[in-house]
């Protein structure tokens, strides 16, 4: 069949997926959704259901949207139209739904194609040194053809997006249903558990990785040792992926292991996202070399192409996927890793360029164990102690200042290209925000990311949490300068401003926060849905090498004061808390702060009140942070003030604590244990336990409210937080 003839009968799917003119005029007339959109009478959806001419296709992306499906034989109107269709189109079949028609036009289009026919790509120099064609990479695995990829799919429901649909995915309410509740789907694991948001079900695991072609398979066995999936949790990870919903990953684990090149190995979460990756830029790539074919093949023969048979198969810019990381190390054992697994970077000896630039300024190890060890005079150097999980995650340059375009084509991969001719991205979110303070046009080449890939975002909101935020806003708008785009060849739906509502994030984190749901539910808009995964803890209560006596004391506050939470916090401690530490005779009370903002205002208080305490922050120089800590161990300070940002990035151990007072929880769990064992050193350890009611003797003091159910899920477990919260009673709990 002509290509014109497939490209026209996609277009009539297309249409037909789209609502008619009833519809919209039953939407002129509707409420507008905003949080109160599930309270709308099932009238009004039966009404709108039942003037839709609508297909499979319509139906999906209205369930996606929290809509009511419809029935494509609902309207006998509906049913003639296609009747009419179907003798337009002769013997082509009118009955297959949207999808099957256009796999089957590709599939027709490509049998037409000439195997022995050199592929063209926009990118000359690079593709004319490639062996091979894009046909070969095609038909070496039949499932692109056979299920026309999720991404064509996925695509294609785009061009059927509404204004009036791009402000119900902004305004409605999110909803998760927990464990019992419809779209709640098992991860490996009966402690993790994904769930879709407003009833959304989760896509079921896959077998095996739906591979873009045999030369991926083969070198995905080949790096991971396995043809399948290397367990139950990295089959549910990828099948979750491959359906193109957003997905918030809160177990994300940092592993340690390197393999000799410095890439990433045994991280199953990395490979999951490296791999559909890579499958999603390759697919890419393969479609627009054949319709390039096809294109010239027209032009040859000196057919004229019209504007209708061209094929809305490119963004604005080339690159479409942005991997946001907070320092060069984790870059770095991303990108080896992804190299690893990607079959054009092992085709031939300079299938990749620049390689050596890459171990220099991302994989450069500081020095090694060996030089910190060497004897200077006669005197060793001192080497503090550093728990492990600092050191696997500051090992190596850990600078946040560095952005880096990859671009992959059929057999090479070029690495530090011009971010306008890259296909992927990798960046901190401060390079990207000075980036875009560069020029007006800067920003242009986020204007067509189709997927963003937020890894290690705990350890980001450690950094500067408003850079990510800013990097959203900025991406996924209409370019000012259009850069040699082929505006003719750009997807409906990006002309038309709803880039960011097919765009897929992929959010990793260790836990979940506030700030990270936050931007997960209210600016992450994908039509195609919404799926985390939710994990249950047990506290690190149980991690506790000293018996102490751990008082935990809830600060009167409801949902509604969420604007004034910060000031109710300060009050009570100003009330009940203060009091208790000018009071105490003796020294060693460490104060402990999560959020910086808290940590400028407890400092402020403590100069106003004439307490005599030293300072430990992250702006604090590290020759200064010693001496304070010397003068707190010594006697000679009262009170250290420690800011959580300090004890992440550096993890000094304090001495000559007597009492840890939580001012806030802390975000990361196992800084909690850690403090606490701090309290060893002191001699009245040992009483606090035996005596608990001595007023002043060693032990924790943690205030929470029920703002910080996520911090105190963490530190206590699931089941108690739940009492400590919900109890109106009791507004302090012991634990010895």
């Amino acid at each position: 069949m002509p290509a014109s003839a497939a490209r026209k009968r996609s277009r009539r799917a297309v249409d037909r997926a789209r609502p008619n003119d009833r519809v919209a005029k039953a939407r002129a007339h509707a409420p507008t959704r905003g949080e109160d959109a599930s309270d709308s009478s099932d009238d009004e959806r039966e009404g709108a259901a039942a003037a839709v001419a609508g297909t499979s296709a319509y139906d999906a992306l209205l369930a996606s949207l929290g809509t009511r499906g419809v029935d494509a034989h609902a309207s006998d109107e509906s049913e003639r139209e296609r009747e009419r269709e179907s003798e337009e189109d002769g013997s082509e079949d009118a009955d297959a739904s949207d999808d099957g028609a256009d796999d089957a036009d590709d599939a027709e289009v490509d049998a037409t194609e000439s195997d022995d026919e050199r592929s063209v790509e926009e990118e000359g120099e690079d593709e004319e040194n490639d062996d091979g064609g894009t046909d070969e990479d095609a038909g070496e695995s039949g499932d692109e053809n056979q299920d026309a990829s999720a991404m064509e799919r996925h695509a294609r429901l785009g061009e059927a997006l509404r204004a009036r649909d791009a402000e119900e995915l902004k305004t409605r309410k999110i909803v998760w249903r927990g464990e019992s509740g419809a779209g709640a789907s098992t991860s490996g694991s009966r402690d993790d558990v994904w769930e879709g948001a407003c009833g959304l079900e989760v896509p079921k695991a896959m077998e095996k990785p739906n591979f873009v072609n045999a030369k991926t398979a083969e070198r995905w066995k080949e790096a991971t040792g396995k043809a399948g999936f290397a367990s139950a949790s990295q089959a549910a990870l990828y099948s979750v992926l491959a359906s193109y919903v957003d997905v918030q990953h809160g177990n994300r684990k940092l592993v340690p292991d390197q393999g000799p090149a410095g890439q990433q190995m045994n991280d199953e979460t990395l490979d999951a996202v490296c791999l559909h990756v890579i499958d999603h830029v390759t697919r890419t790539r393969n479609r627009v070399m054949k319709n390039n074919e096809g294109l010239a093949k027209k032009a040859k023969a000196g057919i004229k192409v019209v504007e209708d048979d061209l094929p809305r198969d490119q963004g604005f810019v080339r690159p479409t996927v942005l991997f946001l990381m907070p320092m060069r190390n984790i870059a770095g054992r991303a990108i080896m890793r992804l190299l690893d697994l990607c079959p054009a970077a092992h085709g031939r000896n300079d299938a990749v360029n620049k390689l050596e630039r890459i171990e220099e300024d991302f994989l450069a190890y500081e020095a090694s164990d060996d030089e910190d060890d060497e004897v200077v005079g006669k005197k060793r150097k001192f080497k503090p102690f550093v728990p492990e999980d600092h050191t696997a995650l500051f090992k190596g340059n850990t600078d946040d200042h560095f952005r880096l375009g990859l671009k992959l084509t059929k057999a090479s991969v070029r690495l530090y290209v011009d971010f306008f001719g890259a296909d992927i991205i990798f960046a901190s979110p401060l390079g990207i925000v000075t980036a875009l303070q560069d020029e007006k046009t800067a920003g242009d080449f986020l204007s067509s990311i189709e997927i963003l890939v937020i890894d290690h975002a705990h350890v980001i909101q450690m950094q500067n949490w408003a850079h990510v935020v800013t990097i959203l806003d900025a991406m996924n708008q209409l370019p000012k300068d259009m850069r040699d785009c082929d505006v003719q060849r750009v997807r409906e739906s990006h002309l038309n401003g709803f880039a960011r509502n097919v765009r897929q994030t992929i959010l990793l984190s260790a836990f979940q926060t506030p700030e990270i749901n936050s931007l997960f539910n209210r600016r992450c808009v994908n039509f195609a849905g919404k799926v985390r995964l939710r994990t249950t803890y047990k506290g690190v209560l149980g991690q506790l090498t000293l018996k102490t006596r751990q008082q935990f004391e809830r600060i009167p506050m409801k949902s509604s004061d969420v604007v004034n939470a910060d000031d109710i916090r300060f009050k009570y401690f100003v009330k009940n808390v203060l009091p208790r530490v000018r009071e105490n005779p003796e020294p060693g009370v460490v104060i402990f702060v999560s959020s910086y903002f808290d940590f400028v205002r407890v400092r402020n208080l403590l100069t106003k009140e004439d307490v005599s305490f030293a300072v430990n922050s992250e702006y604090t120089e590290p020759r200064e942070a010693a001496r304070a800590r010397t003068l707190f161990a010594d006697g000679r300070k009262r009170v250290l003030l420690l800011s959580e940002r300090a004890h992440f990035y550096f993890r000094r151990r304090i001495k000559g604590a007597r009492e840890i007072c939580f001012y806030s929880l802390p975000e990361h769990a196992h800084f909690y244990p850690e403090l606490v064992s701090y309290l060893a050193g002191s001699s009245a350890a040992v009483s606090s336990a035996s005596n608990p009611a001595v007023g002043h003797a060693a032990g924790v003091v943690a205030l929470f409210s029920k703002l910080d159910a996520l911090k105190l899920e963490r530190v206590v477990g699931a089941a108690r937080r739940a009492k400590m919260i919900g109890s109106k009673e009791r507004p302090m709990f012991l634990f010895i």
